[in-house]
């Protein structure tokens, strides 16, 4: 197996262990399982307001049956020689998909250990995601399922100031 392929592993396990604990503490949030659609992760169940823990950008609240897509990347990832800050990975035609639906994301943030402490949360309508998304499409080769993806740094959404890898996320509720 190349190195490739177990970074992409260790991604989509990180992701899915994201998904099950947003979805455990998030009480309005219900998981939809890749088997029912693959754009999307949980919908909301009862209205969701933003908390300390889960802030809101550009809403005040989430109606019932809103689907969510949750995406996480490290607070940092090496690039070459040079630590950067992490990125989230969206693919093309899932992101459509949301964008129709008048779907959210919702990102997190975590450290890259044992647990995957969560540093920051946002929920952020798929609509100002697009905006932050032009120009950064790019075409994929290879046998991957995607055609085209964009990469957003956590920074483009969520204010660095408001990070501290010293706080994790549920001691901010």
């Amino acid at each position: 197996m190349s190195s490739r392929a177990s970074a992409l592993e260790s991604s989509k396990a990180s992701g899915d262990a994201l998904e099950a604990e947003i979805v455990q503490v998030v009480d309005e949030l219900e998981y939809v399982g890749d088997r029912t659609t693959t754009w999307h992760d949980a919908r909301t169940t009862a209205v969701l307001e933003a908390s300390r823990s889960l802030p809101f950008y550009g809403i005040v609240l989430v109606e019932p049956d809103v689907p969510i897509e949750i995406k996480g990347c490290q607070i940092e990832t090496r690039n070459g020689g040079r630590s950067t800050r992490g990125r989230f990975y969206v693919r093309r035609a899932a992101h459509e998909q949301l964008l129709e639906a008048a779907g959210m994301y919702l990102f997190v943030v975590y450290l890259p250990r044992p647990g995957l402490p969560q540093v920051a949360r946002a929920i952020v309508p798929a609509t100002l995601v697009d905006e932050l998304l032009t120009g950064r499409w790019y075409d994929v080769d290879g046998s991957r399922s995607e055609q085209e993806v964009a990469k957003l740094a956590w920074s483009h959404v969520i204010d660095p100031a408001s990070v501290d890898p010293a706080v994790t996320v549920g001691d901010r509720r």
